[in-house]
């Protein structure tokens, strides 16, 4: 069972992400926080196998979430799913210590794939990030 902590301010989103995560066989949502202050204070808590966290969040930033993140949890693989596809923002979340960037057009039958693909060490891009 892989475990995932999603952090995104949109409940729409949220919900939606919630639903497929705990539907695909093999996977449960161990938590789900609508800002990096609450995922900083919970998540640790929950130590999941991997995060996925959007980059535009309320108050801290998705990347300034992820650096203290990996401080708190080292081997915490962490997927940025948001819909932002400039060249800073990769490499700032990279940088970071994201594992891989997705962006959230992608098709929902790729999502549990590459949070598959992260636990098992990959990196997973979307295709005009890894372009980039």
């Amino acid at each position: 069972m892989i475990s995932v902590s999603l952090v995104e301010d949109h409940a729409d989103t949220r919900e939606s992400l919630m639903a497929l995560i705990n539907t695909a066989p093999g996977f449960r949502c161990a938590g789900v926080y609508a800002s990096a202050e609450n995922a900083l204070r919970e998540i640790p808590k929950q130590n999941p196998d991997v995060a996925l966290v959007d980059i535009n969040l309320p108050g801290m930033s998705g990347i300034e979430c992820v650096a203290k993140l990996k401080n708190l949890l080292p081997p915490l693989p962490i997927l940025m799913l948001t819909t932002y596809e400039e060249s800073e923002l990769i490499f700032n979340s990279l940088r970071a210590g994201a594992r891989g960037y997705l962006l959230k057009k992608l098709a929902a039958t790729e999502l549990i794939p590459a949070i598959e693909q992260v636990h098992a060490g990959g990196a997973p891009m979307s295709m005009p990030v890894a372009c980039k």
